[in-house]
């Protein structure tokens, strides 16, 4: 607590003493241009210590708060892409306000592909569409890796569900040094093992597809991709660590990666084992989120990566990982039916071992024509994987319902056993050919995948219907073999008509071929054995699937906007064959014409973006839904098709809006989606007195949906003082059509939820960062039968770290959820606190933490669901508190420099400063 006064009475002191002024000026080029989005920063004359930076805007003027703290001079520099970097040491002014006038960039000979830096990168550099963070510039634990640090950079967040965004724009892909890490697209493997202060900037791009960045096309997902630049001096680096960690109730974790960069090469190696819910990497101190569940997990993994998007590559990749899943659920679910209101009390428990085994290569060969002038590259790829996973599964069940008036209807238990084996094959091969002009192209691919399951089971069931006193059981036991192949040709021709006007044709083909083999046997009492061949669900078909689908889309470029169309003529020819049954066959053809239009504004510098989208696509009837023979494996629900169900058709509105006003250190996103369906398919049910559901399908209009969300970050960096605060607000309503035992109704469920987070740190010493969401959900129905409901649920998170002493650190990860409709049986709020105190040993090369997970044991699986019938509470088994112990070791070089070295690792990650 001492330390924590002294650290406070600190921050006030400077604050009283500092040096703040506004500096204010004008860039231009040698011709007088302004130049709009060139960085402008600050930096200490004692340690280039970076003070602020700023962003010229469109009219190349720049205006920053600055705080010097004691300093009476600063570095004053000025970057931007293709210009010499500008420096000069200027006064701190005695007034409130310094203003440096015209600044003239001079030109480079050579116009370079990156920003020339002199001593330290500003904390944020914009290049037109992209934003690279300085990693040094903000501060992360000892043991933190890539994700940790993520969370320390402004505009970025990382939600309850891992899901990554910038500035309100969701993360699609990561990469490291431009290459897939281990062949995964969403980068877990990386950013759960990469050690933050290994990292040297953190870039975000639109994110774009292979195809895109090779004809260098402009991305249209709407989406992020981040790339993570490892430090490193002329092109060498390896670096690594080791971490153990032991606690009570025999809870352990361990860790070991190998990281070496070379010329342009990857090579990574991972291995792990725990038994605290965690699928990959080492956590000192894991997040305050509840995890369902036991799961033991054991992984080891191989990368080789060779070659970058524009270069030949080479990738290779191995992982094999095992998890024990032990689980527990209890739940209370209020059901509503017309004239028929119950309840249900569930409980449920089981087990899932498995085994997984995943090879993978990428392979792009780039041929070059023998005039460098030229532009008719061709890019040759060839994408391979290889998955065969193996598992071990254990279930029971136990459910009693009752009617509301609390009269019981009927008692259901079952108990299911499976094992299983998968083989997955996937082969992507591809040729793009850039001809003639810029933007013309040509691509072809063939994609094949072939699968394989094989698996036995048993499973006993016996309903109780204490209506009439009556018990049905079902026993049986199963074989199943199923394989399946699929072949897709595919494609496109970008022509370049006119400037700006694009002709892309297209051209996709598709054929599916199924082959299934179930084989069920019922259990018999009098022989007391399972050989009575069940020919009602047991199944021996084949199911062929042909889609052809030719397309025509055309673009058009005029300055800052873009116009696209497309029209596609789809037709899918199906062949069911079924030899047992001859009543689910079927054969049928389905034609049908889509529509998709965009328009799209782009400002020059990337700053800008808005989007107005509309898509239609069909979905078409399932094999199941489409077959009119009773499906009775599930005793309480029986299920037949309708072979007389009709496509539905998706109408999907979407407007995009995206502006980073960097002048001011703001950025704003918003997002607004219409969804219309016509025919949509539904489940169609009736449920009897015995509570027995019987389900067919149905097509119903009126189904619709709006959706929007919107954010606004704001930043603010000084020399000791960084923070960053990121307001956001989601809406939804839902009008969803339904039928329950023959009544039509509608159901309309709105959410409204705002959130804010706020970030905090100062002089390296201690960051503070909260999160705070209320989310209010309402239920509208149109009709008596049904009361109308809402609830409101309310998450707090709150992170903080603290260094005192010289090479000590306390960090606290705090959340809190109420949830004010959980039932009685059940608890609405939950606190959950983990809490971690550590020091740093032998220069900075090793960390032990005594970590506390739950400490206050107040945590638990409480849940609430809601759809158009039912209100469930749910209470899943959870990891429970335990206290541990950790070690971590690091090593590594960078360029022949330690990773780790020198007393101050809260400066840059532990690395000297250069």
């Amino acid at each position: 607590m001492k330390n924590l006064v002294f650290i406070i009475l600190i921050c006030l002191s400077t604050s009283l003493f500092a040096q703040k002024f506004t500096l204010e000026g004008v860039v231009k080029d040698p011709n007088a241009v302004i130049l709009e989005g060139a960085t402008v920063y600050l930096q200490s004359i004692k340690d280039s210590i970076p003070i602020a930076y700023g962003i010229t805007n469109k009219s190349g003027e720049f205006s920053i708060q600055v705080n010097t703290e004691t300093d009476s001079k600063a570095i004053f520099n000025i970057a931007y892409m293709g210009y010499k970097p500008f420096r000069k040491i200027i006064d701190v002014p005695s007034g409130k306000q310094l203003n440096l006038g015209n600044l003239t960039l001079e030109d480079l000979v050579e116009e370079l592909n990156v920003v020339s830096i002199i001593a330290k990168a500003p904390p944020i550099l914009i290049k037109k569409d992209t934003i690279e963070y300085n990693a040094d510039s903000f501060k992360t634990m000892p043991n933190d890796k890539v994700e940790d640090l993520l969370k320390k950079l402004p505009g970025v967040e990382i939600d309850l569900d891992g899901v990554i965004t910038v500035n309100g724009v969701t993360v699609e892909a990561i990469n490291v040094d431009g290459m897939r890490f281990f062949g995964e697209k969403n980068g877990q493997i990386a950013l759960k093992n990469i050690p933050s202060n290994a990292v040297s900037k953190v870039q975000v791009t639109d994110y774009k597809t292979d195809m895109q960045k090779f004809t260098g096309e402009e991305s249209d997902s709407g989406t992020k991709e981040i790339n993570l630049k490892i430090k490193k001096g002329q092109n060498k680096a390896y670096f690594g660590d080791v971490n153990l960690g032991y606690g009570t109730d025999e809870k352990y974790q361990a860790n070991a990666n190998l990281f070496q960069l070379v010329d342009g090469k990857q090579l990574g190696l991972i291995m792990g084992t725990n038994n605290i819910n965690m699928s990959r990497g080492f956590n000192a101190l894991p997040d305050a989120d509840s995890s369902n569940g036991y799961i033991e997990s054991d992984f080891i993994g191989a990368n080789f990566s060779k070659g970058k998007w524009n270069e030949t590559q080479i990738n290779g990749n191995y992982t094999y990982s095992s998890q024990n899943n032990d689980r527990a659920q209890k739940s209370y679910t209020e059901n509503f039916l017309p004239d028929l209101n119950y309840i249900t009390n569930a409980t449920s428990s089981g087990f899932n071992d498995s085994d997984k085994h995943e090879v993978g290569s990428d392979l792009k060969f780039l041929v070059k024509p023998k005039n460098d002038k030229a532009r008719n590259n061709v890019q040759i790829a060839n994408k391979t994987n290889f998955n065969t996973s193996s598992n071990d599964s254990f279930s029971t069940v136990t459910r009693a319902s009752e009617y509301a008036n609390g009269d019981a209807v009927s008692n259901y238990f079952s108990r299911s056993n499976s094992n299983s084996t998968n083989y997955d094959f996937n082969n992507e091969f591809s040729v793009i050919s850039r001809t003639g002009k810029r933007r013309d192209y040509f691509y072809i691919g063939l994609n094949t995948t072939f699968d394989k399951q094989d698996g036995e089971s048993s499973s006993y069931s016996k309903n109780e219907l204490l209506n009439t006193n009556t018990e049905v059981i079902q026993d049986q036991i199963s074989n199943t073999n199923n394989s399946g192949a699929r072949i897709n040709l595919s494609a496109r021709w970008n022509k370049e008509l006119l400037p700006g006007l694009i002709m892309i044709p297209r051209y996709s083909a598709t054929v599916n071929s199924q082959k299934d083999e179930k084989s069920i046997y019922d259990y018999d009492e009098v022989d007391d054995d399972y050989n009575s061949f069940n020919n009602q669900i047991s199944v021996d078909s084949k199911y062929n699937v042909t889609t052809i689908r030719p397309s025509l889309g055309l673009r058009y470029d005029y300055k800052s906007l873009r116009f696209e169309l497309e029209s596609s003529h789809t037709t899918t020819f199906r062949d069911y064959r079924d030899n047992i049954i001859e009543a689910r066959n079927f054969k049928n053809e389905f034609q049908y014409l889509t529509y998709s239009g965009r328009i799209r504004y782009r400002d020059e510098k990337g700053y800008k973006n808005i989007t107005l989208n509309y898509d239609q696509n069909v979905s078409l009837p399932s094999m199941s839904q489409l077959q009119p023979v009773a499906d009775v494996s599930n005793i309480t629900n029986i299920r037949t098709g309708n072979p007389f169900l009709e496509p539905a058709i998706n109408h999907d509105i979407n407007f995009r809006y995206q502006n980073n006003i960097a002048f001011n250190n703001i950025n704003v996103s918003a997002n607004a989606k219409a969804e219309f369906v016509q025919d949509k398919i539904i489940n169609s049910t009736i449920t009897d007195s015995d509570l027995i559901k019987y389900t067919t399908y149905e097509n119903i209009n009126g189904d619709y949906s709006l959706s929007g969300n919107t954010a606004i970050s704001k930043s603010y960096f000084s020399k000791n003082t960084t923070y960053n605060i990121n307001l956001r607000l989601n809406g939804d309503f839902r009008n969803i059509r339904s039928i329950q035992n023959a009544v039509k109704f509608t159901t309309e469920t709105s959410t409204l939820r705002p959130s804010i987070a706020f970030s905090y740190s100062y002089n390296k010493k201690i960051d503070f960062s909260t999160t705070y969401s209320y989310a209010l959900t309402k239920t509208k129905y149109n009709s008596d039968i049904y009361n109308d409901n809402d609830y409101f649920v309310q998450n707090l998170r709150l992170e903080s770290n603290m260094f005192f002493l010289k090479n000590a650190f306390l960090t606290n990860k705090v959340s809190y959820r109420y949830n004010s409709r959980v039932g009685d049986d059940f608890d609405g709020a939950a606190v959950f606190w983990n809490a971690g105190l550590g020091v740093q040993l032998w220069d900075n090369k090793a960390t032990l933490t005594a970590v506390g997970y739950d400490i206050l044991g107040k945590n638990n699986g409480y849940s609430r669901s809601v759809s158009e019938t039912s209100i469930q509470d749910v209470e899943n088994k959870i990891l429970e508190q335990y206290f541990m112990v950790t070690f971590v070791y690091k090593f590594g070089k960078f360029a022949g420099q330690n990773m780790n070295i020198g007393n101050d690792s809260r400066r840059g990650g532990g690395m000297r400063r250069r």
